[in-house]
């Protein structure tokens, strides 16, 4: 048998390497191990799909594959004829000189494969342009994403054995410790304990409260630390550009939000303040966008926009109830984005800092300090969320209380850290949360239950 050369330019393939592999795997059943992530889909030929095929079903039996064995399965099932009979399995034993380039064989059938897919693409996406209903950014969103799964090879993972994989966990943790691997620090010390070091990729972190509690200015803290030294992008669906640049100088300024807003009362200083924050603003890698009417799809083609022309590392979306989706009810299309927001998260190995309202139930207890049955419109946030993050300020119910200033921020949810509260200063003026001093501890006559983190913590 002489290897076929490619029969047509118009066509990616190498029915070459293609028997090559085929002959290798007859001869050498040890070299099914070096074939990688190879399907029966990347063979361009339909006789070689079902010969390779049967090698996978006799391999994931433990039995000896070899062209007797093959050609009796493909018999059982009238196959035989179709692949050539016996004298083409023979034949693919007897012309490869052996299996040690069995990787480089398997490598060029799975390019050639992609270049088919690539092909193939192109014309479902100039047939869909032509002839879809859809909006035109769902297609190119769904095109991208068939493109990226092209780009990674991406294939139906198999388990791994725990203990073969320990060798590469154990240099996962080396790498922490040499610092290497490291969570991304919100610039809250406390907040970062609990969460074990901060923020990770692939986390959706839920920030969730009731209006006025500071959600946004407690994000925008987050996201002007974490933008000194990564990448990072705001969704804002309810403020515009113009006043998250005002929240912005107010910050990195420290100039009364009020004054910005009406600039007469600017005093020099404040001037000066300007000039400060545009300066550290300058420095910083974070991008805005304030389109509102999101969906899932567009969070997804801005994220991966992003990812690709500059880096993302924190994604804030700010808020979830603002996002529109297709659903039954509200719960259901709350979990759709939920979950979606999750994938994406681990799809691009970054966080994502997502802000929630809590239902108006709360308004009705006398204790109005928020807990997870609080969470507006879906349990779906608790359950796909790797941490829930409560705001609460007393002097929003209470105008007299004894902690003015304090904002009461209750990790209520930690898959990989530990539950507990921590308490920040808000400088309202400014929109800026600050730490507390050292060994500060909250007013004496509040004191937090401890049954109700012990419960969420339980349900983990």
């Amino acid at each position: 048998m002489k290897h076929e050369l490619d029969t047509t330019a118009a066509t990616p393939c190498n029915v070459a390497a293609e028997q090559s592999v085929l002959g290798a795997l007859l001869q050498d059943n040890d070299a099914y191990d070096h074939i990688g992530d190879l399907q029966a889909s990347h063979f361009y030929r339909g006789d070689h799909r079902l010969i390779f095929e049967e090698i996978v079903k006799l391999a994931r039996l433990g039995k000896t594959f070899d062209a007797i064995t093959v050609w009796e399965a493909l018999n059982v099932q009238q196959k035989g004829d179709t692949v050539g009979g016996l004298p083409y399995l023979h034949s693919l034993v007897q012309n490869i000189p052996g299996s040690a380039n069995i990787a480089h064989y398997a490598a060029i059938v799975r390019d050639k494969a992609v270049k088919r897919s690539m092909i193939k693409l192109g014309m479902q996406m100039q047939e869909q342009a032509k002839r879809s209903p859809m909006e035109a950014y769902l297609l190119v969103d769904n095109a991208a994403s068939k493109l990226d799964d092209l780009m990674q090879g991406r294939v139906t993972q198999e388990a791994v054995r725990a203990s073969d994989d320990l060798a590469r966990h154990i240099a996962v943790i080396e790498g922490r410790l040499a610092g290497g691997v490291r969570a991304i620090a919100t610039g809250f010390e406390e907040l970062d304990s609990r969460l074990s070091g901060g923020i990770r990729g692939g986390d959706l972190i839920v920030v969730a409260a009731r209006p006025k509690m500071g959600k946004t200015a407690f994000a925008q803290n987050i996201g002007l630390y974490v933008a000194q030294e990564h990448w990072v992008q705001v969704l804002s669906l309810e403020m515009p550009k113009s006043q998250l640049q005002d929240r912005h100088l107010a910050n990195l300024g420290q100039i009364p939000l009020s004054n910005l807003l009406q600039p007469e009362k600017m005093t020099a200083q404040n001037w000066n303040g300007v000039t400060v924050a545009a300066m550290k603003l300058d420095a910083l890698s974070l991008f805005l966008d304030d389109q509102g009417g999101l969906r899932l799809q567009d969070v997804r083609l801005k994220a991966k926009l992003q990812k690709r022309k500059h880096g993302l590392d924190l994604l804030i979306i700010d808020y979830l109830q603002l996002m529109e989706a297709d659903g039954d009810n509200r719960n259901a299309q709350i979990e759709s984005i939920t979950r979606g927001l999750k994938a994406l998260a681990k799809e691009l190995d970054c966080g994502i800092l997502l802000l929630s309202q809590l239902n108006r139930e709360l308004e009705k207890r006398p204790n109005k300090r928020p807990q997870p049955s609080d969470l507006r419109d879906s349990g779906a946030i608790e359950q796909d969320a790797d941490a829930v993050i409560f705001l609460y300020r007393d002097e929003v119910y209470n105008p007299d209380t004894h902690d003015q200033g304090i904002c009461e921020v209750d990790v209520a949810l930690c898959r990989q850290g530990e539950p507990g509260r921590t308490y920040l200063r808000y400088v309202g003026e400014q929109t800026r949360f600050t730490s507390m001093a050292q060994n500060w501890t909250p007013n004496a006559s509040y004191s937090p239950k401890k049954t109700v983190r012990r419960g969420i913590a339980n349900a983990l």
